[in-house]
């Protein structure tokens, strides 16, 4: 018994002292449970053998929130993150916040008032930020949607159940395509609405968002607006909401880059070419 519990009282204590010395905006964001217990999701990302890693992003996230405090105010950002941040309880979950806080600090830094932290909608949904750029209202949503796939047998495009391999796995863009159909709820109607998709992978990600986009015939249309197809999430008439799809990556020194923006050309309101250059140097 003894041996278990100092099993959980270490990894927790140099969690906390990590925390204190190295992400004391971080520390100060987490509530008092959080503060005696770290969170599970903060330990696994402060353990095992990628734990330099977890220590190098966590700094770099304490460096984009204390920015995004400067930007908004302390009581701000608290109420917006203080709560998932406390409660996080896996790793794949505190990297998805993580994105989530370099997006919207990235954004913010563009924009020409202070940002809006997930801004509700009619409806009652939430996007993560709303900015104004170039007297522009824009709403941003992060997904991230990590690829696990480590190998062996992988459909590239759609088949029948009839003719595809039992050992296959189904395509990635089918996969994306089910996490990211309902997204659009997350937007108010008649806006400038953008989604900021995370996608760690070591396989063609392009490829795999472009046919979740334009469907599965525009995998090799690598010209800049693919045709649209009628199993792509643009050709839904629900997508229309949104103007843009944009794959975006942290990279290793926590600036947000922005890879590749794919508009929606049926959208109801256009991503502008100037707003589109805004976006593409955000950092």
């Amino acid at each position: 018994m003894l041996v278990d519990a100092q099993q959980v009282w270490f990894p927790r204590c140099r969690t906390i002292r990590f925390l204190k010395k190295n992400c004391p905006t971080v520390w100060a964001l987490l509530n008092q449970e959080a503060k005696r217990n770290p969170p599970n999701g903060i330990q696994e990302f402060l353990s095992g053998k990628w734990v330099r890693e977890g220590k190098r992003q966590l700094r770099l996230v304490n460096t984009r929130i204390s920015s995004l405090i400067a930007k908004t105010s302390e009581r701000i950002v608290g109420d917006t993150y203080r709560r998932d941040l406390s409660g996080v309880d896996t790793e794949s979950k505190l990297a998805e916040l993580l994105c989530e806080v370099t997006l919207v600090d990235a954004l913010a830094g563009i924009s020409s008032v202070p940002p809006v932290l997930r801004p509700k909608t009619e409806a009652g949904k939430e996007c993560d930020i709303k900015v104004v750029i170039e007297g522009s209202d824009l709403y941003g949503e992060s997904k991230r949607l990590a690829d696990t796939w480590k190998g062996g047998v992988r459909s590239i495009a759609k088949s029948s159940l009839e003719s595809r391999s039992p050992d296959a796995t189904r395509p990635r863009a089918m996969d994306l395509f089910s996490k990211l159909k309902d997204v659009h709820m997350q937007f108010p109607g008649n806006t400038l609405n953008v989604l900021f998709l995370f996608h760690p992978s070591v396989w063609n990600t392009p490829v795999y968002i472009r046919q979740t986009l334009f469907g599965d015939a525009s995998g090799f249309d690598e010209s800049i607006l693919p045709s649209i197809h009628d199993d792509g999430l643009y050709a839904l008439s629900e997508w229309q909401k949104i103007s843009a799809c944009v794959h975006s990556r942290v990279d290793n020194d926590g600036t947000l880059s922005i890879v590749q923006i794919w508009k929606n050309p049926r959208a109801n309101v256009c991503l502008a070419d100037t707003l589109a250059e805004k976006l593409a140097v955000v950092g």
